[in-house]
């Protein structure tokens, strides 16, 4: 059975964390189907469902979320749940011995429930924002690899390594031509045929792997701070700086600093539709491109911009935070995401 979703560090949809906000618990770890339609999150000990595209949800109780899959061992097709926890016994959940797979398709006609209520959204509070700025961060883009530059040092090494194999290799040629006069000198060809044979092909990798050795370019950072200053207002430019390092290389790679790194500017609300509906939604409402300043302090690289958040069509509770994406996958998951403090009006 192939695992659709294998990561449980999924970032969840904010309507997500709303609705487990309004049921008094915290959302902890997720998963997300690979169309997007479904996400699964253990909250309070129980496995909330909820289906994006048609705002409704399930609870399983007891139960805590282990991925998606594309089919149940049952033969149930379509997008499943796979979930484990304490032993429980309900309609859908009858009691398990090791997994079960909770198929969201095709399901009974009670086995959703609509979105809790509408909040009032002058009223109603946002979930804790939850912040990401890890202590270091490597690019999920592809890396590049590159030849290996040696030093002088490193190539007279080389060439005495060279040396050294193709003298027992030449020394195998002469100790054959030797057997070659016959009589006892024979036994020349005993010694010569096995030594030319392994030093050859020695010599012969020893120089296609090492003239041909490449290291792959690590695209990384560690020990980020991020300086947001105390606050923003609306209309007003906002400067937002990254100090960050370069962390050690491991064996086999170089590591840089991206040149560039895109920097946004979110605002997160409460959307309620015509029909009654409503849900979460992140609003970008600026975005610039911070380049690599490497004359800062040593060793230190800096990442600076200057952000402007448009004014709102509406003056709903709002939560404003900034996220910093990879310029080479936009689309990612941002690797660092820091709230704001809305400041008043001047």
């Amino acid at each position: 059975m192939a695992m659709l979703v294998a990561s449980s560090m999924a970032r969840l949809h904010p309507s997500v964390a709303l609705i487990a906000h309004l049921s008094g618990h915290a959302p902890g770890y997720g998963y997300v189907s690979p169309d997007g339609r479904y996400q699964a999150v253990e909250v309070g000990g129980d496995t909330l469902i909820v289906d994006l595209h048609a705002r409704r949800m399930h609870r399983a109780p007891g139960v805590y979320p282990r991925g998606f899959e594309e089919a149940a061992p049952d033969g149930a097709t379509g997008t499943t749940l796979r979930v484990e926890g304490e032993e429980t016994a309900t309609a859908y959940l009858p009691a398990w011995t090791d997994l079960q797979w909770i198929a969201l398709e095709n399901t009974a006609e009670d086995f959703w429930t609509p979105w809790p209520d509408s909040p009032d959204r002058r009223s109603a509070d946002l979930p804790p924002f939850d912040e990401t700025l890890p202590a270091e961060w490597t690019s999920d883009a592809p890396q590049a690899t590159e030849r290996v530059r040696r030093s002088v040092g490193d190539w007279v090494a080389w060439f005495v390594a060279l040396a050294v194999l193709a003298f027992f290799a030449v020394f195998g040629v002469r100790a054959m031509t030797w057997a070659l006069a016959g009589g006892w000198q024979w036994l020349w060809m005993a010694v010569g045929l096995p030594v030319f044979a392994m030093f050859s092909v020695l010599t012969i990798v020893f120089v296609a792997t090492t003239l041909r050795e490449r290291r792959r370019v690590r695209v990384a950072l560690s020990g980020m701070s991020l300086e947001r200053g105390e606050g923003f207002r609306v209309g007003e430019p906002l400067d937002v700086r990254l100090l960050a390092t370069v962390p050690d290389a491991h064996a086999g790679e170089r590591t840089v600093a991206p040149e560039r790194i895109a920097v946004r500017l979110m605002r997160r609300s409460i959307r309620s539709e015509a029909d009654g509906r409503w849900s979460v939604m992140d609003e970008c409402r600026d975005e610039a491109v911070a380049l690599r300043d490497d004359t800062t302090r040593a060793g230190r690289v800096l990442y600076a911009c200057e952000l402007c958040a448009r004014p709102a069509p509406d003056d709903a509770p709002a939560q404003w935070f900034v996220t910093l994406h990879e310029v080479a996958a936009p689309d990612s998951a941002p690797f660092v995401v820091a709230v704001l403090r809305l400041l008043p009006a001047r």
